[in-house]
């Protein structure tokens, strides 16, 4: 099962930020978790959750490096992000790891994090190589 859930995940970044939409992919009530250090922490409910990231940053684009399978439903992503404030139009850069929790084909839940060795300790790989 954890190779489909890699595939979707996979899916899931090859459309992300283009024109096809995530729908079949991401389930109708996602969690969408922010860690406490983010402007806005907390956990979302919904897809809609991640137009807000597009509001802050629309030209946000985040180049995988990395998708590694960590249990039977979860699957870690490690990578690199760009962007630019939209409204303060400051360069952003750097390292970010994402865990996605895949259930029945869905995506249902994703947390971001700043860093890869923060995303590996999360999911349970702290000793993974980045």
């Amino acid at each position: 099962m954890s190779e489909e859930n890699v595939e979707i995940v996979r899916r899931i970044h090859e459309r992300w930020g283009r024109e096809e939409s995530v729908r079949d992919l991401v389930a109708d009530d996602l969690e969408y978790v922010n860690p406490t250090y983010a402007v806005e922490s907390g956990t979302r409910i919904g897809r809609d959750a991640f137009g807000s990231v597009r509001d802050m940053y629309p030209d946000f684009v985040f180049h995988v490096d990395r998708y590694i399978e960590a249990g039977d439903d979860v699957v870690v992503v490690l990578g690199r992000y760009r962007a630019s404030g939209g409204v303060s139009g400051v360069e952003l850069e750097g390292d970010q790891g994402y865990i996605w929790t895949i259930r029945d084909g869905l995506a249902v839940r994703f947390q971001w994090f700043q860093s890869h060795a923060e995303a590996l300790e999360a999911a349970g790989l702290p000793d993974a190589p980045t």
